[in-house]
């Protein structure tokens, strides 16, 4: 095994440590822990077996593996900037309304206010 492997692995696993050690592991969905452990496992067979992207590849139709990772990295990080834009805009629609809510129960109150004097 050539170093960059050993060192691309101990990577790996040390991102799979790090996820599911912080203090925020408890919020994440069970389908995202199970996700990123299935990619941390692709990932390390990636590297182990080289060889075997490169017929994955060739059954897709594409040169190489490299190119394929390429694909496959683009198309997840679009997925990615498309679901925080709409996860985005819906904590921004919960703010306005929140922001509405909070308006109105302040301009009822200082009305109640007035009319009690």
């Amino acid at each position: 095994m050539v170093i960059i492997q050993i060192v691309i692995i101990a990577i790996a696993l040390g991102l799979l440590l790090f996820v599911f050690s912080g203090k925020q592991t408890y919020t994440v969905r069970a389908w995202k822990k199970i996700a990123f452990c299935f990619l941390i496992f692709l990932m390390i067979v990636a590297v182990i077996f080289p060889e075997m992207v490169n017929q994955i590849a060739h059954l897709f139709g594409v040169g190489r593996g490299a190119d394929l990772l390429l694909y496959i990295l683009v198309l997840s990080f679009i997925g990615y900037v498309v679901n925080d834009y709409i996860h985005r805009q819906n904590e921004k629609d919960v703010i306005y309304r929140l922001a509405r809510k909070l308006a109105l129960l302040e301009a009822n109150s200082k009305l109640d206010i007035k009319n009690k004097k």
